[in-house]
């Protein structure tokens, strides 16, 4: 059954590509990055999830109070949220049956040394 699914979704993927010329984008999203860092830019690079990173650095929140902010469905905040988690820039708590979510400042340390690397690079030349 799983083979099947696989093979249900890679097929009409590669059909579409060959038929309209287009290249593997879809396809090539479903892998993830090996890279931590490239998975955190890659978190980054979409404005609903660095929202919902400007407001975790505020104070912490429920699924439910983070769909408050947006006009999305709660499945979108769903999946913004478990992208965010595995990426590891926010982490997860339970407190009864909430989760509540808090923003990871380790990894962004991560971030910030990067760029920090990046901009004294440019400075030097």
């Amino acid at each position: 059954m799983g083979a099947f699914a696989i093979d249900s979704y890679i097929r009409p993927c590669k059909l579409v590509n060959f038929l309209f010329g287009l290249k593997q984008r879809r396809c090539a999203m479903m892998k993830e990055p090996k890279n931590t860092l490239d998975k955190k830019f890659q978190v980054l690079s979409n404005r609903t999830r660095r929202e919902i990173l400007m407001r975790l650095n505020q104070e912490s929140h429920s699924a439910g109070e983070i769909a408050g902010y947006f006009q999305i469905t709660p499945a979108s905040i769903s999946y913004h949220l478990s992208l965010l988690q595995k990426s590891g820039l926010i982490s997860c708590f339970r407190v009864e049956r909430r989760r509540i979510y808090r923003l990871n400042h380790d990894a962004l340390d991560e971030l910030y040394l990067w760029l920090q690397n990046l901009y004294k690079t440019k400075l030097n030349k």
